[in-house]
């Protein structure tokens, strides 16, 4: 009987000791995504947060079906601190107004083995302004063929090697222009006079943050293109491929900075599409100035491993 006691008594501490371990595990997980201290491996990290809240969830219901209490708190825990970090994304930013044009953030991927179908969605997009991401410089006639009529104005910088080339067509007027070299990338900075009312377009494609030396040198460029956007005295819009998630850190520093505004209407990812479903939302279209969004759908593009964004705009009066 007394064997029975003590072996009950071990069996019960062995078992709160695992809770307890495991607990502290996805808690620490959890507390580097929300903090990573600028270190790279954290950040990389902290792009998954989603997924450490499903996981939260899914720790939740198989601790209360075995009664563990122990890891129940700690996955409570885990997921408050990472809903805290995600929901905020679900939230639509959308209002209310007659859609006065559309804007469209495409990444087509150089290596795209489809590129006419990719050019084809994005005419079927049916937007007034768009920007290419990755623009290969073997696409130009194919791009011609398929938009100098209804795109009678662009900036293009299109790339024979991987994989920063950059586009910008519009069916209204651009007025000025500026290929704008961000360390190893350009960006375009464009004013455009939409239904008579003078816009500032600012399209970016950043360096990925898979080194660590990318990591500081892609927000580098971000702080100048916000930099950039906070100087502008008219409606602007700011797009592309940020290579960054919304709830980094240096994405709010880059919307707080710019005085900008990030659009949304739920949880939308647009990279990778490798396997037909985007895991992390790291393509952006944000605005400031007397600008309402009215829409924002994703777009699958035919080759390419990133999802585009379409999103309609008002003008306040």
């Amino acid at each position: 009987m007394l064997n029975q006691r003590i072996e009950m008594n071990i069996m019960s501490q062995i078992k709160v000791r695992s809770q307890q371990t495991a607990g502290v595990f996805i808690i620490l997980l959890t507390i580097i995504q929300a903090f990573p201290c600028g270190i790279h491996v954290f950040e990389l990290w902290g792009s998954f947060a989603h997924f450490t809240l499903i996981f939260a969830v899914l720790a939740v219901i198989f601790s209360l079906i075995l009664q563990w209490r122990v890891l129940l708190i700690y996955a409570i825990a885990c997921f408050c601190i990472s809903g805290t970090l995600i929901f905020p994304h679900f939230a639509s930013t959308i209002g209310a107004g007659s859609e006065d044009f559309k804007i469209g953030e495409f990444n087509l991927y150089h290596g795209n083995p489809t590129p006419e179908a990719a050019i084809e969605t994005l005419r079927n997009a049916n937007v007034d302004v768009f920007t290419i991401q990755e623009l290969n410089a073997d696409w130009n006639s194919m791009m011609d063929a398929a938009f100098e009529e209804n795109y009678p104005f662009k900036v293009v910088d299109p790339w024979g090697q991987c994989c920063y080339g950059i586009g910008l067509y519009s069916k209204f007027p651009i007025l000025t222009y500026e290929i704008v070299v961000l360390g190893r990338t350009p960006a375009i900075k464009a004013i455009i006079d939409i239904r008579g009312r003078h816009t500032m377009v600012i399209s970016l494609h950043t360096r990925p943050p898979i080194a660590p030396n990318e990591t500081p040198e892609r927000n580098e460029q971000l702080e100048k293109v916000a930099e950039m956007a906070a100087e502008s005295e008219i409606p602007c819009i700011v797009l592309g491929d940020f290579n960054i998630v919304p709830w980094d850190g240096k994405f709010k520093d880059f919307l707080k900075i710019g005085n900008l505004k990030a659009v949304r209407d739920g949880f939308q990812a647009t990279y990778p599409m490798d396997l037909g479903v985007p895991l992390i939302p790291i393509d952006h279209i944000t605005y400031s100035g007397n600008l309402i969004p009215t829409s924002c759908e994703a777009v699958t593009i035919p080759g390419s491993d990133h999802r585009g964004l379409v999103v309609g705009f008002a003008f306040e009066d």
